[in-house]
């Protein structure tokens, strides 16, 4: 029901601010109520380190992390100051509520079953990448049952080696324990977001040495954070 109220909300305030507008308005206040209800606890870590233009948005970057549960999406939404949009596979967009939610808040589509959509879906991305927005990506692709990182997909590195925008590693720790694939039995406690080094595209011959490089300074954050 709460969800629901807080959909048509959002779409009762789109006519007068704009659909992204509407749900920046009510969507972290939503996910940080719900948080509270389950006695989630959120905490982010390794944010000031960040150069001031990212932080303040001056400057878009490719935000990354590992991926254990569906709690990982709306944590990091209501958690991270810069508001990126995320990169979301289409078939989420026919979900009740939770695809008309992301059809208003302006996520980018990937259409992963067909090549030359995916790569024209990308190209759509850099351009607004260029234009300042910034990106939230899972990587793996799907939710890790074990709590070990599955091997990153290529997508997102290209789009910001493509861009020339910074890669930002993050380390999700919590996710597993809150509510793990294959349950949906929500348990309260902490969940902490490390933020690591941005990674220039520019310190790389290719997207695939950039994506290598990312993934393994997550590794390197989940093991030492």
């Amino acid at each position: 029901m709460a969800l629901a109220l807080s959909v048509g909300l959002c779409f009762l305030l789109a006519p007068f601010f704009g659909g992204r507008r509407a749900f920046w308005w009510v969507a972290p206040w939503y996910i940080r109520g719900t948080a509270r209800a389950f006695g989630i606890r959120r905490q982010l870590t390794g944010w000031e380190g960040l150069p001031e233009d990212l932080r303040d948005g001056r400057r878009s970057g490719v935000f990354i992390g590992n991926h254990t549960s569906l709690f990982d999406p709306p944590l990091v939404i209501s958690t991270l100051p810069c508001r990126p949009v995320f990169m979301a596979k289409r078939e989420l967009a026919r979900v009740p509520f939770l695809g008309w939610v992301i059809w208003l808040a302006d996520f980018i589509f990937i259409d992963r079953g067909d090549r030359q959509a995916a790569l024209s879906s990308l190209e759509r991305a850099a351009m607004r990448i260029r234009a300042g927005q910034s990106v939230m990506a899972f990587p793996e692709g799907t939710r890790s049952r074990d709590g070990r990182i599955l091997p990153f997909k290529k997508g997102a590195f290209a789009l910001a080696f493509e861009a020339g925008i910074p890669v930002v590693p993050l380390a999700i720790h919590g996710g597993l324990d809150i509510l793990p694939k294959g349950t949906w039995r929500v348990q309260g406690g902490p969940y902490r977001i490390t933020v690591g080094t941005p990674l220039e595209p520019t310190a790389y011959p290719d997207a695939e040495a950039l994506r290598k490089a990312a993934e393994a300074a997550v590794r390197e954050l989940l093991e030492t954070t």
